[in-house]
């Protein structure tokens, strides 16, 4: 069976608590590696939602994860004030592709 997680601003853990989420309220870099480290060690499946600072960090394991698909799937949450300031990976690429810019 596989988890779900939610690392990130304390104001939508309570939401996906309610929703059957594990949550890291306020969560830091160093408590998202652990997981991800653990869950991989452990080859467990798992769903893990982001808030936007830590979906944007640089950790080499979220990298790796993000590139790997499969038994953990790594999905952002856009911030609670700014709802429009969240951008998939793949914008700028079709913004590219199209010639203009994403709505």
């Amino acid at each position: 069976m596989s988890r779900m997680y939610f690392l990130g601003e304390a104001a939508l853990a309570n939401g996906f608590r309610l929703a059957g989420f594990h949550v890291y309220p306020n969560a830091t870099e160093e408590q998202l590696e652990d997981l991800l480290h653990s869950l991989q060690e452990g080859r467990e499946t798992a769903f893990v939602i982001l808030d936007h600072t830590l979906y944007d960090s640089e950790l080499e394991i979220l990298a790796e994860l993000r590139g790997e698909g499969g038994r953990i799937l790594i999905a952002q949450v856009p911030p609670l004030q700014d709802p429009g300031a969240m951008h998939s990976p793949v914008d700028q690429r079709i913004a590219q592709l199209l010639g203009g810019g994403i709505a």
